[in-house]
């Protein structure tokens, strides 16, 4: 859950909230709403302990009439993703904004695709939204379409025994499970965009649903004009909302995402803080993480 003093000790973590900060309120001033961002770290997926900690924060700044969301996000569960978008469309009671000023893939795309207008910059991309499983050993989401490709291509040249080892590493019931679990991404997408963006028209959502599952590639870039092709209510940001977007994502890579690759997997874990009404969810070294709740816990922490 949310470690919020570990932005005193980090000090790539404390000028992205400083500076961060100041382009978020502008954002606002120029938007003319709330503006939230819910950013997730290369190394950070939707999950429960994720959705838990957006709702923590999102929870204290209540139902507005207009609210936008600044999203980072690779992906992960779909089933958390839904639920997540579904709570973010109750909190905007007249318009939801989603804005990805570079990256929403897989599960993340089905959460830019819950408000009423998603804006993109001229680089940003949205992803499929094909079936993925989470490999435990790697802690990455794999796409079930790839796995199945590459038994197919061993199964024309080598020995069963070694196809049957391979298989007993892999989750077979989801692999046999595949053609629901794609019917399955495709009927949650269909109700998020049946729930706003596209509202009343369930038919125009199923069948943007059904192309969004049925990519060749699970890492497919799909582009602002792509995604209006599809029927999507998208527009590319401009003049100074582009400006303010993009300074936003330069400081997310110069101090969140480059600090996060120089965090060894053996010692970083999760960790979540506050930043504006919003969240980022990132990794940091172990020690870090206990120095932050150790000094949060002292009087002298609970006082501030």
């Amino acid at each position: 859950m949310l470690v919020n003093g570990v932005v005193n000790l980090v000090h790539a973590f404390s000028v992205f909230v400083s500076e961060g900060s100041k382009v978020l309120k502008r954002l606002e001033e120029v938007a003319g709403f709330s503006v939230v961002p819910i950013l997730f770290g290369v190394n950070r997926y939707v999950n429960a302990r994720a959705v838990d900690s957006i709702y923590t924060v999102l929870k204290e700044l209540g139902a507005v009439d207009r609210l936008g969301i600044v999203f980072f996000c690779s992906g992960g569960d779909i089933d958390e993703a839904y639920l997540l978008a579904t709570y973010l469309q109750r909190l905007a009671r007249e318009k939801l904004v989603i804005y990805v000023p570079r990256f929403a893939k897989s599960a993340g795309t089905l959460l830019a695709l819950a408000g009423d207008e998603l804006v993109m910059l001229p680089i940003a991309e949205l992803g499929p939204i094909d079936p993925v499983i989470y490999d435990s050993k790697t802690e990455h989401y794999i796409p079930l379409q790839s796995i199945l490709e590459i038994l197919n291509i061993l199964s024309s040249g080598v020995s069963r025994d070694v196809v049957n080892a391979i298989l007993e590493k892999l989750p077979v019931i989801e692999l046999g499970d595949y053609k629901r679990a794609v019917e399955h991404n495709a009927e949650l997408c269909a109700r998020v965009l049946a729930s706003r963006m596209l509202r009343e028209d369930y038919e125009k959502a199923r069948q943007i649903a059904e192309k969004l599952v049925s990519y060749k590639q699970h890492s497919a870039a799909i582009a602002t004009r792509d995604a209006a092709d599809l029927g999507l209510r998208v527009r590319e940001a401009s003049g100074e909302e582009a400006e303010l977007l993009w300074s936003l994502h330069r400081l997310w890579v110069e101090h969140i995402i480059e600090y996060e690759a120089l965090q060894p997997q053996e010692i970083a874990e999760p960790i979540e803080f506050r930043f504006g009404k919003g969240i980022v969810l990132t990794v940091a070294p172990r020690e870090v993480i206990n120095e932050a709740r150790r000094v949060s816990s002292s009087p002298q922490g609970q006082q501030k």
